[in-house]
């Protein structure tokens, strides 16, 4: 059976049967969203595959615990952020900022230059938000969740999560007007 036409929900069924080949479309579907988030959370490359890895690992062996209620995605995402708190508690570090080339073939140095250095202040201020507050945006913001999605993620209320974002916009614009 073709699997790429599979649901969510069929793939973790044959997944919790120990189905590699659905195993394989999952990790297809859903290996870069799930590193694009790990990225934003850590910072770093090396972690962000190792936690990236973890998740894929925890969902081979505990499938069977997926119920469908859940959005698949949205729970692939509490693995990962239940992953990154326990490294951040283990370590006790903090995250370094996120270098992202943003240049395009048609950006003049001068552009990619600006670009970057708006990226850096942008990420400077981020990294200096209180962890829920940088939490919640990275997930509504940068990962496009919605806000049910991101409460359930960082287990608080659609409300709470509501104002964590206000919070951290407000930080966000107040540092970046200081900036500039």
């Amino acid at each position: 059976m073709n699997v790429t036409n599979l649901t969510d929900e069929q793939l973790m069924t044959r997944i919790a049967q120990s189905d590699n080949q659905a195993f394989q479309e999952l990790l297809y579907r859903y290996t870069q969203r799930v590193f694009n988030l790990a990225w934003r959370l850590c910072s770093d490359r090396t972690e962000a595959e190792d936690l990236t890895q973890e998740v894929f690992f925890k969902v081979w062996r505990n499938a069977g615990t997926w119920r469908p209620q859940a959005k698949l995605e949205t729970w692939l995402y509490r693995i990962l952020y239940n992953l990154f708190i326990d490294t951040r508690r283990q370590r006790k570090i903090e995250p370094e900022v996120l270098s992202e080339d943003l240049s395009s073939q048609e950006d003049s140095p001068e552009q990619t230059l600006m670009k970057k250095r708006e990226e850096e202040e942008i990420q400077n201020v981020l990294t200096s938000l209180p962890d829920r507050q940088r939490e919640a945006l990275i997930l509504c913001y940068y990962q496009g969740l919605k806000a049910k999605e991101a409460a359930e993620i960082l287990s608080v209320s659609q409300g709470a999560l509501e104002s964590l974002l206000f919070r951290a916009r407000q930080i966000l614009k107040e540092r970046l007007l200081q900036k500039n």
